[in-house]
C-alpha cells in the first residue's frame, strides 16, 4: 500500500485496537480496506493543517495524544469519536517520540518529565525512556501492539533485553520497504492485521506476520 505515492505509510496513520486517525490525504477505498484489514473505525483529519498525522499522534485503547498545535476545528472532529488529549511537550511530534501499547511506552530520552507523567496518566501505561536501533524517535524505529513488537536491525542487546522486559511481550527484529530501518514508518499494525508498505519485500512480510502473531 502507499498513500500519495509513498511507501512510509505510519507517517499517515496511527492506528490503535479500535481507532485509526488518518491523513484526509487517504482516498475512500483506501480508508475502507484499512477499516476491513484493522478491524477500526477510520478517522479522516489533518492535525494542524499537516497531513502527516501518523507522526503527530500516538494512542491505545485509552485514547490518543495528538500534537500540541492541532486545531480546535480539528479537536471536535476527533473527540466526537474517541478520547484525545494535548501533547504539551515542545518535542510536539508524538507518533515520532512515542512508542506504546495499552500496558507501557518508550519516549525519546528528551520527553520533559511533565509530558511523562501526562502519558503514564493519560495512556495509563508504565513509561519509560529510551531509544532503538540507535533512534531516538523510537516511534519511528519500531512498531508494537499488544501482541508483539518488532525492532529494526541495528538494535543492540541490552536494548533488546529492555524492551522485552518493558513490554512483556515477544519481539523480533525486521526491516520494511525493502530493507528500511524506520519500522514504525511502514507499517502500520494492531492485534487484527496489518498493512505495509508498497516496497515490502515477501521476507519482511513473512517476518511482520510472525512478530505479531498474525499469520
Amino acid at each position: 500500500m502507499n498513500f500519495g505515492g509513498m511507501s512510509n505509510i505510519g507517517v499517515f496513520i496511527s492506528v490503535t485496537e479500535d481507532y485509526a486517525i488518518a491523513s484526509s490525504l487517504i482516498k475512500d477505498d483506501e480508508m475502507k480496506e484499512i477499516e476491513e484489514r484493522l478491524g477500526v473505525e477510520v478517522i479522516k483529519t489533518s492535525i494542524g493543517g499537516s497531513l502527516l498525522v501518523g507522526s503527530l499522534v500516538c494512542g491505545n485503547s485509552n485514547g490518543f495524544l495528538v500534537s500540541r498545535y492541532i486545531l480546535n476545528s480539528e479537536i471536535k472532529l476527533i473527540e466526537n469519536k474517541v478520547n484525545i488529549k494535548r501533547f504539551p511537550d515542545r518535542m510536539n511530534a508524538c507518533g515520532n517520540v512515542i512508542l506504546a501499547n495499552d500496558t507501557a511506552a518508550v519516549v525519546h530520552p528528551e520527553v520533559s518529565d511533565r509530558s511523562i507523567r501526562l502519558i503514564a496518566r493519560f495512556l495509563d501505561v508504565d513509561v519509560y525512556r529510551g531509544s532503538v536501533g540507535g533512534y531516538k524517535t523510537v516511534g519511528t524505529a519500531a512498531s508494537v501492539t499488544n501482541k508483539g513488537l518488532l525492532v529494526n536491525p541495528y538494535t543492540k542487546d541490552e536494548d533488546f533485553e529492555l524492551l522485552e522486559k518493558i513490554f512483556d511481550i515477544p519481539i523480533g527484529v525486521g526491516t520494511i520497504n525493502f530493507g528500511s530501518p524506520l519500522v514504525g514508518s511502514g507499517v502500520i499494525t494492531n492485534s487484527k492485521g496489518y498493512l505495509v508498505g508498497e516496497e515490502t519485500r515477501g521476507p519482511e512480510i513473512a517476518r511482520v506476520e510472525e512478530v505479531f502473531q498474525l499469520i
